[in-house]
């Protein structure tokens, strides 16, 4: 048996159908890449929705502020918007809750987001829960510290006044005087001293520590000391007092009368006059004379704080004990001019009575302060003038005629006298 001629395979399926199955079409890129695109748009709008949202809701919900008062130890928390009218409107419809290891203080905002005020302990820690309700509710939890408490110890300084000693620094704020006239120091950082003065000062002073913590201190500080004032002295033994206000020449006219009629003259004298002619009154005081304080310089102490006036008095104080021996215990304010400072400043100064005078002496009359004639316990001024000799004779003259006797003037004569508010010129 021959092989036969080859046979041609023949296939069931179509060409055309065999050529479909066999090769995919193209697929069109054109349409993959607008779809990713549209997928991406729809992405960026649905992100950007969701973060307008988020910035929304984030602008409208309130935020908490507090602040602590180390005066008052007290907290302020309160509710703020952060702008805009979504913002207000959630403030105004919150609440607030703030408490204290469980313990609701106060619960609830003004409408226009007010504020909770709550009192801390100084000197340690807190934690304040403090809970927003409302729209955007939220809770949050702060921890304030309180500087410890600030303590004061008030001790007296004799004379001078107040020490007033703090726990730690305290601020040196310029102030006025307490009380008007008392004055307030800081001999160191951490301690007031409060100045006596003429009058009683009777209130409270605040004091505040560098952190800001205060204390309140009661202040009361009696009035200091106040020489006594006196225009007459004790008429006893038909006592008269002739006195006069010294200055500058020296007057031989007054040493040569005392010397020859043994009159006691009582000079009130200021350091600078005193400093110029100390040979002068020396030779006074070794004839009977007696040296009172005119102050240093002689100016109207009226004018002057107590501090200047104290010093006005004490520098001639100390002068008078170097050159004569021993310090006055009486003066007179130059001009006559008195206060109650100026009294108060004598007697810081060492004094312990003031004089004024009750009759003048003017070339050949004699002046009273009720014009009638000379009578016991008169003191009798006479001016420094050139004319000062005339001036005792005049004086001499009448106190012969009265039967009066001079006397000299010194703390004793005024035993039993009352004292005066003003002093009586002429």
């Amino acid at each position: 048996m021959s092989d036969g001629p080859a046979t041609t395979g023949t296939s069931l399926v179509p060409r055309p159908v065999a050529a479909r199955l066999g090769r995919r079409p193209p697929f069109d890129r054109r349409l993959v890449l607008l779809l990713m695109a549209g997928v991406l748009v729809l992405a960026g709008l649905v992100a950007a929705w969701l973060g307008q949202r988020a910035t929304a809701q984030a602008l409208s919900r309130p935020g908490v502020v507090w602040a602590l008062s180390p005066a008052s130890n007290t907290v302020t928390i309160r509710l703020v918007s952060h702008g805009g009218p979504s913002g207000h409107q959630v403030v105004a419809d919150s609440h607030l809750v703030v408490s204290e290891h469980g313990t609701k203080h106060l619960r609830r905002t003004s409408p226009d987001g007010g504020k909770v005020r709550i009192s801390v302990p100084p000197g340690k820690r807190t934690r304040l829960v403090v809970l927003v309700e409302g729209p955007q509710p939220f809770r949050r939890t702060l921890t304030v510290t309180v500087p410890p408490r600030l303590r004061v110890a008030v001790s007296r300084t004799g004379s001078s006044g107040l020490l007033i000693r703090a726990s730690r620094q305290v601020r040196h704020r310029p102030t006025g005087p307490l009380c008007g006239t008392n004055t307030i120091s800081f001999p160191a950082s951490a301690e007031v001293a409060v100045a006596r003065s003429p009058a009683r000062c009777k209130t409270l002073l605040t004091l505040t520590a560098l952190d800001g913590e205060r204390a309140v201190v009661p202040v009361n500080i009696p009035a200091l000391p106040q020489v006594p004032l006196y225009d007459t002295a004790s008429p006893a033994g038909q006592a008269i007092y002739i006195t006069v206000d010294a200055g500058s020449p020296p007057s031989p006219q007054l040493l040569n009368l005392m010397r020859r009629a043994h009159v006691p003259v009582t000079a009130f004298l200021s350091e600078q006059v005193a400093q110029q002619n100390l040979l002068y009154w020396r030779a006074f005081a070794g004839v009977g004379g007696t040296i009172g304080n005119y102050t240093a310089s002689a100016p109207d102490l009226t004018k002057l704080t107590l501090s200047q006036a104290v010093t006005q008095w004490g520098r001639a104080q100390g002068a008078f004990g170097r050159w004569f021996g021993q310090a006055p215990r009486i003066g007179r304010p130059p001009s006559g001019a008195i206060n109650s400072t100026v009294q108060a400043a004598a007697y810081q100064g060492g004094l312990r009575a003031l004089v004024g005078w009750s009759a003048t002496v003017n070339r050949n009359r004699i002046r009273t302060w009720n014009g009638k004639a000379l009578k016991p316990g008169e003191i009798v001024l006479l001016r420094w003038t050139p004319d000062l000799g005339h001036q005792l004779s005049t004086l001499l003259a009448a106190i012969q005629s009265r039967h009066l006797h001079p006397r000299p003037l010194t703390l004793a004569s005024f035993a039993g006298i009352p004292q005066v508010h003003s002093v009586a010129g002429g």
